[in-house]
Order: structure tokens, then sequence, then C-alpha cells
């Protein structure tokens, strides 16, 4: 708060400081420069916000105080005369001085100054000495009037104002009529307004942000919508969702078809077409061949037949062969292939099971691991061999369903081949 009462006290320095009006516009620049440095520091809490004007308003008062105690220590101090250049008469309307004039034979020693008078009152006179001039013409007038004798004016001992006293506004809207100066008091030039407010003036707050409205919210949404249809749009005239459909297409095509009502018919009606080859069917369960732990077993669910495959061990012991005639094979030389096998599994639970080939000079392809579940499902198996030299004898698909355990079997409905272009 001292550097508030520093910036004031400054400010009356440099103004016309007998002026209540200028008094009290210094008074509200610091009650705005204590908002402006208080939202400045981020303080919004109301008791400490309460507290700073209550100091402000009591030093405030304080100044006002000694402020008016100056002007009337000002006003009772007689005016020192000087012997006038040419003797003038003051004009009859002009208003009783309120201090005697002295005339020009009259001491130019002014009457010592009271003790009562305080430092501030001193330096005030000092530094206005045309306050003080004597008149031309034998009469004076005081620097300023007495505030504690002004009408409507609250006196020196009860500030319970916070403004720096001033007069009653004159009633029936009139303006009041200026008393003629006395002759030869030289009139004060008006001060800029600028010179009256404090040095330190309140810094400008960063204003709160504005937040957005719904328009705005609506149309940035709108226009990112916008930009995601030109971005399908784009990708669909430029052939990329098409090519990806074909795509999705032609997976579902290599994959098995769904299960028809009618299991025994497995035509090209029911996800194979005729390019495909069948090398083995439910119904010839002879044509398998199998290990020393391996069991085949013909079946029949749901009007179709069916071979039960199981492995008794998940060595050689337990595999299954599934003979491949050398025909075919010859078609598979230098080709990508795929193999299809029609499987469920014999129980109510998932059965895993393994499939390898062997072909002979023309090559083999790895252990495919699947799984076969309780409804009817195609598994595929795609081989790829590079030579071109077709085998003449047949070669074989090894099934092993050993896999979870000696008692794992599955049912094999049939076997295809879709030969490479």
């Amino acid at each position: 708060m001292s550097g508030l009462e520093t910036a004031i006290r400054n400010a009356l320095e440099k103004s016309e400081r007998t002026n209540p009006d200028v008094r009290a516009r210094i008074y509200q620049s610091a009650r705005q420069a204590l908002d402006a440095g208080l939202k400045k520091q981020g303080v919004s809490d109301e008791q400490v916000v309460l507290a700073q004007h209550q100091r402000l308003e009591q030093k405030i008062r304080e100044i006002e105080f000694e402020e008016r105690k100056a002007v009337a220590a000002a006003a009772s101090i007689p005016a020192a005369a000087t012997p006038p250049a040419a003797p003038r008469v003051a004009p009859a309307e002009a208003p009783a001085a309120t201090s005697p004039a002295v005339s020009p034979a009259a001491s130019p020693i002014a009457p010592p100054v009271s003790s009562g008078v305080s430092r501030d009152a001193s330096r005030s006179t000092a530094s206005r000495p045309q306050d003080d001039a004597p008149l031309l013409g034998g009469a004076t007038r005081d620097a300023s009037r007495d505030i504690s004798s002004a009408p409507g004016v609250a006196s020196a001992s009860g500030l319970d104002s916070l403004r720096a006293a001033r007069d009653i506004p004159f009633e029936g809207g009139q303006e009041p009529q200026a008393a003629p100066l006395p002759v030869g008091e030289a009139r004060e030039a008006r001060r800029p307004r600028d010179e009256t407010l404090l040095e330190t003036r309140p810094e400008r707050t960063a204003k709160p942000r504005r937040r957005r409205g719904f328009l705005s919210v609506l149309f940035a949404w709108l226009v990112f919508f916008i930009l995601v249809g030109l971005a399908a749009w784009w990708a669909y005239s430029s052939g990329l969702i098409q090519q990806s459909l074909q795509q999705a297409l032609d997976a579902a095509e290599r994959t098995a078809g769904s299960p028809s009502s009618d299991l025994g018919s497995r035509g090209p009606q029911n996800g194979f077409s005729e390019a495909w080859t069948e090398i083995f069917s439910g119904g010839n369960t002879n044509a398998l061949e199998g290990g020393a732990a391996a069991r085949l077993e013909p079946a029949s669910i749901q009007g179709t037949t069916a071979a039960r495959v199981m492995s008794g061990a998940s060595t050689s012991e337990g595999d299954v062969s599934i003979p491949v005639p050398a025909e075919i094979l010859q078609e598979l030389a230098g080709k990508s292939s795929t193999i299809a096998l029609t499987v469920q599994s014999a129980a109510e639970t998932p059965v895993q099971f393994s499939v390898r080939c062997d072909f002979g000079s023309l090559g083999a392809c790895p252990r495919h691991r699947f799984t076969a579940r309780q409804e009817r499902a195609d598994v595929l198996l795609r081989v790829t061999f590079e030579r071109s030299i077709a085998p003449n004898a047949p070669g074989r698909l090894v099934v092993n369903t050993g896999l979870d355990g000696a008692e794992a079997a599955i049912l094999m409905h049939s076997v295809r081949v879709l030969p490479g272009q």
C-alpha cells in the first residue's frame, strides 16, 4: 500500500491539490490502480480484496485530512503584501476577501506560521508562491477557500466520505457566475487532465477468453463431416473401395461355402465350382490308409456318410493317409493350388488336427494345424510347387487327430483339390 500512497502524494504535488475535484480524480485513479493490480496478481478472494480496499480508503482519508488541514492553514495565514507598481482599486462586484487587505505601506514580512500547521502544508504553500502573491491594488486574495466554512462540505475532522469535498450544485438548473477576480491577478492556465492522474497507470488485464457459441461449434462439425464425405467420395471414385470389396469377395469364394440344408449335395451351388476335383468322399472309407494306432470307421450323420478318423498317437503311427492320383499331381506341378477338407468334430468339443502333404518328386508341404468344430465346415490348405516335373506315382495327404489326445476324432466328409492356373 506504500506504493499507492507515494503515487497519490506525487500526483498531488504535480497537480492543483487545492481543488477538490482534482483530488477526487486522483483518489479514483488510485482505486482503479488497486483493482488492476489485484486482477494482475490473480487475487480473487473477496475478503482479501475488501481488506485491500479498506486499507486504501483509510490512506485516502488520511491524505485528504492532511490536504484539508493544509488548505485551512494556508487560508488562515495572511498573505504578505509588496509595494505595488501602480495603485489600483478592486471592482465593486468582487466578493469580500477572506483576509484583510494589506496597504502598500505595510511591512512585506509575512506573519510567522503557527506551530499547528503541518509540514505538508508548508511544502504545499512553498511550491505554489503564486497563491500567496499580493494584489497590485492593495487587496489580496487567499490561496484557497476555507473548506471547513464552505457550504455543503464536510469538516476536516469528519472524513466519512471517500471523495474530496465538493460544492453543492446550485439549484434552479442555472450555472453559477464566477466571482470576478481582483485586478492584477493572473488566471492560472488550465492544466491537462493527464497531469492529475497517477504516475502508476493500471496495466491492461488479460481479457477473459470468449466461449465459442453454438453456431461456431456447429460450423466446425459441419466442416469436419464435409471433409470426411470428400475423402469417402475420393476413395469410391478412385476404385479403392471396389478393389477392397472385390478382394473380400474373392477371399469368400476361396473359402468354404456355407453348409447347405442338403448335406448330401456338394455341387457348384454349394460353394464348390466344377473346377474343384474331388479326391475323397465320405462313403469311401476303404480308400484311406491308417497307421498302427489309427482307427477308421464309416459314420452316418443327418443322412450323409462320413469317415470317422481317430489317431491314437500324434506320431506317424497315428497318421491317416488320403491318396492323391498322379494325374491330379500333374496339374499341380509348377502352380499354386488349393486343397479343401470338409470336416467336423465327432464330439461336442472342438478337436485340433494336422494336415501335411507328401507328393513324391513334386515335393512336400509343411504341417498345418486346423480346428474342427461341431458344425460342418471347410478348411483350406494352399500349396505351391515350383517344380514342373510331374511325378508318375500318386501322392498322399496325411491327417493326424492326436494333437489333443488319443481319443480325439473327426468326421471327414470330403477332400477336394483346385489346381492353379
